[in-house]
């Protein structure tokens, strides 16, 4: 009886899974139709966005981009570089503010 109960919870285990990942398909594609629906817009409209599209597709863009790529981590790498080491460095001792009396 037992190894028939466990079949069944792991039968009805499976099912809940596959109804929950059905689900979540669903969804995904839903948002994913909406985000593109968005983006659409935001270029203004569907002939601009095939032209970004081809923009992005192009070699020469994507080439520019490396390029800006490049040279921003070689700037960071070398500002990295150049850093001075830092060290711990003791409390400083903050002044206590005296009060001030006037006649």
């Amino acid at each position: 009886m037992t190894t028939e109960t466990n079949n069944n919870q792991m039968k009805m285990l499976i099912v809940i899974l596959l109804v929950i990942n059905a689900l979540l398909g669903i969804y995904i594609g839903f948002f994913k139709k909406d985000a593109l629906w968005l983006e659409t817009l935001k270029a203004g409209g569907a002939q601009n966005m095939s032209m970004a599209r081809q923009l992005y597709a192009s070699p020469a863009y994507q080439q520019q981009q490396k390029a800006t790529l490049d040279q921003i981590l070689g700037s960071m790498n070398q500002a990295w570089q150049q850093a001075p080491a830092v060290t711990a460095q003791p409390e400083a001792t903050l002044p206590t503010a005296q009060p001030t009396v006037t006649q």
